[in-house]
């Protein structure tokens, strides 16, 4: 089933006793996949009610055509978690925000890198970069799903940013050469919120990583924010060890579960 975007569901909530569930379509997913994906903004469980309630919520993802629904909860909501595991979604991660003040980031940038915007000859590297790089995130981890796409939904991101309207590409270089590559935002609180960053593989273990993350923590101090913000899935442990080692705080994990059509 694949009925056209004007009959589809784009949004929807359920309001009960027993249950507050609000959704949405994520259409960059939808594009990407060929037919509807939808994501949970918000889940409560409310009473012993929810249960039966969540069949209103599957009523409409079925009726759209969806194939794949995600759900991020904080760690703490176990009730929640145990509702959509017994539904047929799967936990696939834990996910951390880690936040630094920049007050901590001190002097100069001397890492030796250059910070410079994407361009039609450095974007194909960076492209090269986006759909290789990223080995443990969501989309590549959860078997059901085609590795592939994970790969082209980072390109399609980071493509996606060169239009977005608060959204910015940075590419890291050393002399020339694209080691790197960020995207990041300005939010109105004075967060400069990194939401996809990344290494070549071939320039990984040479050092690189500390020395970008460096570069772009100064860059956002220069740019005025007070703050950086990211999220990182935990099974990456060597970055995670970065972001502690660069002195980032961590405040309560995310878990995210997926639903996989026919899975």
């Amino acid at each position: 089933m694949n009925p056209s975007r004007a009959n589809r569901p784009t949004a929807g909530r359920l309001d009960t006793a027993g249950l507050f569930l609000e959704w949405a379509e994520a259409p960059w997913d939808t594009d990407l996949f060929g037919f509807p994906v939808l994501q949970i903004d918000r889940l409560e469980v409310r009473g012993p009610a929810a249960n039966e309630d969540m069949a209103a919520f599957e009523r409409a993802r079925d009726d759209s055509g969806c194939g794949f629904v995600s759900c991020r909860l904080d760690h703490g909501r176990l009730r929640e978690s145990m509702l959509l595991e017994g539904r047929g979604f799967r936990f696939i991660e834990m996910l951390y925000q880690p936040e630094l003040d920049l007050q901590a980031v001190a002097g100069p940038d001397e890492t030796g890198l250059a910070v410079v915007p994407a361009d039609d000859e450095n974007l194909p590297a960076v492209l090269d970069i986006a759909g290789s790089a990223f080995r443990n995130e969501r989309f590549h981890m959860d078997a059901r799903l085609e590795s592939g796409l994970g790969d082209q939904r980072y390109r399609n991101w980071v493509v996606g940013s060169l239009s977005h309207p608060t959204q910015r590409l940075h590419v890291i270089c050393d002399a020339r050469r694209p080691v790197g590559f960020f995207v990041t935002e300005h939010l109105p609180d004075g967060t400069c919120y990194w939401h996809l960053n990344a290494i070549a593989p071939a320039a990984q273990g040479k050092g690189y990583g500390r020395r970008a993350w460096l570069t772009m923590l100064h860059r956002a101090r220069e740019e005025g924010a007070r703050r950086v913000r990211t999220s990182i899935v935990a099974r990456n442990h060597r970055v995670l060890n970065l972001y502690a080692r660069l002195g980032f705080r961590f405040s309560q994990p995310l878990m995210t579960f997926h639903w996989v059509r026919g899975s």
